[in-house]
């Protein structure tokens, strides 16, 4: 009997310590060899995220529709001008697919970004032709293996960011690239975040590590 409840307690301590591995995974950015900028001329404009569980979600984490419609029409604007200047354009979706996160979501927020949702597809007004599109499941997109197996396929060195959330996934996909030797920056008015007050520090400290603004 003593066995059983050793066994069991084990089990137990080995799901907590799952859950919190996958929720420290979902906000800690990834690392990576570093990129040879010299051998990588190009530049991406890389759209994270919007999709219509975040852009056209009315529950408490819903943008102010006024603001959300503005960086939308901007990120139009951002998508149309890096295709003129003959820059790649990729996108990116997040599909949240640990069980514990999938709890999480359907807990707190509705389920938004879960499995099996129509809100995953990408938003409406945005004009994505043939651009690549990229599956990630947790913040920092270069956690998809295909999504930085195309950078390289491209020489891509520079990454211009655009998306939500800023203090989210666009912050977390900051650091990744950084942490690989990426040129990055952010066009502000082009990310959407609920929470303005933490992007403000937020932007301090990309800044240090090398990203920039505009």
């Amino acid at each position: 009997m003593t066995g059983i409840w050793i066994a069991a307690g084990l089990c137990a301590a080995g799901v907590v310590a799952y859950i919190v591995y996958c929720l420290r995974r979902l906000g800690t950015p990834t690392k990576g060899a570093s990129i040879d900028r010299s051998m990588r001329p190009g530049t991406a404009l890389v759209v994270i995220d919007v999709q219509e569980d975040f852009t056209r979600n009315t529950g408490k984490h819903a943008f102010d529709p006024g603001q959300r419609d503005a960086v939308l029409a901007e990120i139009g604007r951002q998508v149309e001008a890096h295709r003129m200047a003959g820059h790649q354009v990729v996108f990116v979706k997040n599909v949240f697919r640990d069980w514990p996160v999938i709890a999480a979501m359907k807990m707190s927020a509705g389920g938004i970004g879960t499995p099996g949702r129509d809100g995953l597809k990408l938003d409406r007004t945005l004009a994505v032709g043939n651009a690549p599109v990229f599956e990630k499941s947790i913040g920092d997109s270069f956690s998809s293996p295909q999504f930085e197996a195309w950078l390289e396929e491209k020489r891509i060195g520079r990454l211009v960011l655009v998306g939500l959330d800023a203090c989210h996934c666009v912050q977390l996909t900051a650091k990744g690239a950084l942490n690989r030797g990426y040129d990055v920056e952010i066009r502000d008015p082009a990310t959407l975040t609920t929470t303005p007050d933490r992007w403000t520090d937020l932007k301090g400290e990309l800044g240090k590590l090398g990203a920039a603004f505009a």
